[in-house]
């Protein structure tokens, strides 16, 4: 018999204290990311282009601790099943399909979902292109792609059709959500995560320190943009030293700590949004395909009017739009503080066309798979799915194709 599916809200603070809560989850995901220079996209490149592996081992990290930590909150009760289930997305070829054409499209384009909105908040021009082009790829899928993928998704071909529990790990393997099936599953997704996400840190520092390096050597970042890993000395700094540079935004903040600030972010949405709506980091349902819709209502253009997809994506205020304005105010905030702002235009122009270009294929992507790599992988993990899993090997596999195209012809 399946689990039943009822939203009961954890705290009972109003629709407002949740809103506030977004708000402030969106403000420190930018920030942090952006201090941080966290980037889904750059973590996977690095594997292929420079072979260090620091950054996505803390990705690793980030998606074994946002599965164990929550499940366990679910499986000690403080947190009911019903929202780390209820809002699984169904799976299905698309999220394969997506995933892969979304790695692709944002190695070239010079940054994922979430990178690219923190570094066009900080004035580089190729992800404001990004960002338009994914305005353009979000509508080419409601109009071209959304009726035949939609028509496949009702029938069950190559996917499954009720979502939820259908797609929970925990119901999945035990046939159950009690405490034990959850916290088993947390345990069997989360751990392995970590320790491989440790391991791959400790070999890149490992192959460094044979090197005589004090740190990792900077690497290029998706789209040639090349990523600043911060000072560099030969003569190693004490820890307070450290965090007061990194307080006074002095120094970015080092792969680790954003990788646990972050899940902490998570976490807090989890909780305090819980039983209110999707208590998760989503990125993906505004920033693109919605703020095409914003833009065009001036001129009389309604897409949820005569476009499907629109008519039926969110409402036009709602958490996860608070969340991306939040974001960029976060980004655009950490940025200018630190005196990291500047209006950055690629000496290469042909990567101003290639940026539109790649986010072109960055719409398209997110909205067939469902989901970006925040708003899908990531929170899949958070929510004890299988999605997340589709989703990281296709984009890995899409990013890896996009490092073989650019070493060809850039």
């Amino acid at each position: 018999m399946a689990p039943p599916m009822i939203l009961d809200p954890l705290f009972n603070d109003g629709l407002t204290f949740v809103y506030l809560v977004f708000a402030l989850s969106g403000f420190i995901l930018g920030w942090v990311a952006q201090r941080g220079n966290y980037c889904f996209v750059n973590a996977m490149t690095s594997i292929f282009t420079t072979k260090t592996y620091d950054r996505f081992g803390g990705l690793m990290l980030l998606f074994g601790l946002s599965a164990l930590v929550p499940g366990l909150l679910v499986a000690f009760g403080m947190v009911p099943a019903v929202d780390q289930y209820y809002f699984n997305y169904f799976g299905g070829w698309y999220i394969v399909v997506g995933a892969f054409i979304f790695g692709f499209g944002a190695a070239i384009a010079g940054g994922c979902n979430l990178s690219m909105l923190y570094r066009a908040a900080s004035g580089y021009v190729q992800n404001w292109l990004e960002l338009a082009g994914m305005m353009v790829g979000t509508y080419f899928f409601a109009t071209l792609v959304w009726p035949v993928q939609l028509s496949t998704m009702q029938v069950g071909l190559l996917s499954t059709k009720a979502g939820g529990y259908v797609e929970y790990l925990p119901y999945d393997l035990f046939h159950t959500v009690s405490a034990a099936s959850v916290g088993a599953t947390a345990l069997i997704l989360g751990v392995p995560f970590i320790i491989f996400g440790i391991y791959l840190q400790r070999r890149t520092y490992a192959k460094f320190k044979v090197m005589k390096s004090t740190d990792p050597v900077p690497a290029a970042g998706a789209g040639g943009i090349v990523v600043n890993r911060g000072h560099q000395s030969s003569k190693p700094r004490s820890l307070s030293v450290r965090a007061w540079r990194m307080l006074t935004l002095k120094e970015p903040l080092g792969t680790n700590l954003a990788t646990v600030v972050l899940f902490l972010d998570l976490l807090l949405v989890f909780v305090m949004g819980a039983g209110y709506t999707f208590n998760y980091l989503v990125i993906t349902s505004s920033d693109g395909g919605r703020f095409l819709e914003y833009i065009l209502m001036p001129f009389g253009v309604n897409l949820a009017l005569n476009t499907p997809w629109y008519n039926s994506s969110l409402p036009i205020v709602d958490t996860s739009v608070l969340m991306v304005i939040m974001l960029i105010v976060g980004a655009f905030s950490a940025s200018y503080l630190s005196g990291d702002f500047k209006v950055r235009i690629p000496r290469d122009r042909r990567r101003l066309g290639i940026g539109f270009g790649g986010g072109i294929l960055v719409g398209l992507g997110v909205r067939i798979a469902l989901g970006c790599n925040v708003g899908l992988m990531w929170t899949n993990f958070a929510q004890l799915g299988y999605d997340g899993l589709l989703f990281l090997a296709s984009m890995l596999a899409g990013v890896a194709l996009a490092v073989k195209v650019q070493e060809r012809l850039l």
